[in-house]
């Protein structure tokens, strides 16, 4: 005797229900991993970004150091051990990209030749920028500094 098709239950109930299972699980794992990637990867570019603002910040403020140390208009030069910090982050300064960066700056006359009279100097400048304004309690925001260190001597 014949049985019918009707009476044979199949065997693979609930396989495809397993299968999307499975695959979805693969897809958010994915998914997250991608997500945590991206995620760094912005994170380096945000300090790669505040890095060479600092960088910047350090760079004007030497300049205007090695203005004040060698003027143009024959006036006297000025090493000061340690003048005021420039705040670029005030509203009077008006530099775009160096909004929340400050510098700070040092002379120092170290050496004087002997038969020239030729003098030596180290000036030293350091910028530090953040991403946005800091506050007691901000722990997300990203600090970035940059030193720079120039030898000059007079003529």
């Amino acid at each position: 005797m014949k049985q019918s098709n009707q009476n044979i239950k199949p065997r693979q109930t609930g396989s495809a229900l397993m299968m999307s299972l499975f695959v979805m699980v693969i897809l958010i794992l994915l998914g997250g991993a991608l997500m945590k990637a991206l995620s760094s990867s912005s994170e380096a570019i945000a300090q790669e970004v505040i890095g060479t603002r600092a960088y910047m910040a350090a760079n004007s403020a030497m300049q205007a150091e090695l203005q004040k140390l060698f003027p143009l208009n024959n006036g006297t030069s000025q090493c000061n051990a340690s003048p005021p910090p420039y705040d670029f982050s005030s509203t009077g300064s008006n530099v775009d990209g160096l909004y929340h960066c400050k510098a700070t700056t040092s002379c120092t006359h170290y050496a004087t030749h002997p038969t020239t009279g030729e003098k030596f100097y180290r000036l030293t400048s350091t910028g530090k920028c953040e991403s946005s304004a800091l506050a007691d309690d901000s722990k997300a925001v990203v600090v970035s500094s940059r030193k720079i260190q120039v030898e000059a001597r007079d003529l």
